[in-house]
């Protein structure tokens, strides 16, 4: 089967591991995020993340020999694929992070797949909305509003805005991730360093606006935290991505989504001293049986219609 691999396939199980370890590591993002928060803005955490990172994976790209595209087109193609998934999301999750913890970023950004399927519906043509789709679609939103609705009645105060701008990154990693199957006959280093260039050069205007932290004042866990960042949150966990997309399709691929408030919770809770708050756990309920709906695999075994199929992309 060429192309994407619908949500009523199942994938193979070195894409569950990857998904699984995928999931770990963007978990861990929040919290090196929030570490990050203490001392720098969030235009200089995703900044700093994305332009090393993008370093890294280009000369990855020279080591291993994966050659960089000749066409300019492709070149424009894969630089809007870094805004649209990486600069604009990045940006608006490390600001919303300022103002909610990392149970709430987490668990808001498990919204992707809602997203994926209703713009999958209007922009493919293997992945429209079924019954079992809008029902799981619906329990989504409904989650979403369970977890904003406090914030909007106190008011439009700064909560509810990040809350807003967690949902519109996940928007973004939606439109990115479908754009991103266009990439899939790409190795994985390439797409990661040209995207995450553009992603850079995109940012690289607001060094005009933003100010230059002094470095020599900056803590040693500051430093790590960008680095974890740049390193394994952003180089390596966009090269497992766009290898699962590659693999499994855009929509099996951005199912880690349901993973990552699992260990981005452990972290916050565990490392980070926060606690969950009782709206949260509903909403993060309410969105996981949507996506659970959505992605069919524990319906299909319940009812035994349907045996799991392996298929390649």
């Amino acid at each position: 089967m060429a192309g994407v691999v619908s949500l009523l396939t199942f994938m193979q199980n070195k894409d569950w591991f990857w998904l699984i370890i995928l999931s770990i590591i963007w978990g861990s993002a929040f919290m090196f995020i929030k570490i990050g928060l203490r001392e720098l803005s969030p235009f200089m955490i995703v900044y700093s993340r994305l332009v090393a990172s993008a370093v890294i994976m280009l000369l990855a790209c020279r080591v291993v020999g994966a050659v960089l595209p000749a066409e300019r087109k492709l070149w424009l193609s894969l630089g809007f694929l870094g805004v649209v998934n990486t600069a604009l999301p990045f940006f608006l999750v490390a600001w919303a992070q300022q103002y909610i913890d990392t149970a709430t970023a987490s668990i808001l950004n498990a919204t992707s797949p809602v997203f994926v399927m209703i713009l999958a519906h209007f922009f493919t043509a293997d992945e429209k909305l079924t019954l079992r789709k809008i029902a799981g679609v619906s329990l989504g939103i409904s989650g979403i509003v369970v977890m904003v609705l406090p914030s909007i009645t106190h008011g439009i105060v700064l909560a509810g805005m990040a809350q807003a701008a967690m949902l519109g990154a996940t928007f973004n990693y939606a439109v990115g991730g479908i754009y991103a199957r266009r990439f899939k006959s790409l190795h994985p280093l390439v797409v990661s360093g040209i995207s995450l260039l553009g992603a850079s050069l995109f940012l690289s205007p607001g060094l005009l606006y933003f100010d230059l932290p002094a470095l020599a004042g900056l803590h040693v866990k500051t430093f790590m935290a960008i680095a974890m960042l740049a390193v394994f949150c952003t180089g390596a966990a966009f090269i497992i991505y766009y290898r699962i997309i590659a693999s499994a399709g855009a929509t099996n691929a951005l199912l880690v989504t349901l993973m990552i408030p699992v260990s981005a919770m452990f972290f916050g809770v565990f490392f980070m001293g926060e606690q969950l708050k009782i709206y949260d756990i509903l909403g993060m309920l309410l969105i996981f049986s949507g996506l659970l709906i959505i992605d069919g695999r524990i319906l299909a075994c319940i009812g035994g219609r349907q045996k799991p199929v392996t298929v390649k992309a």
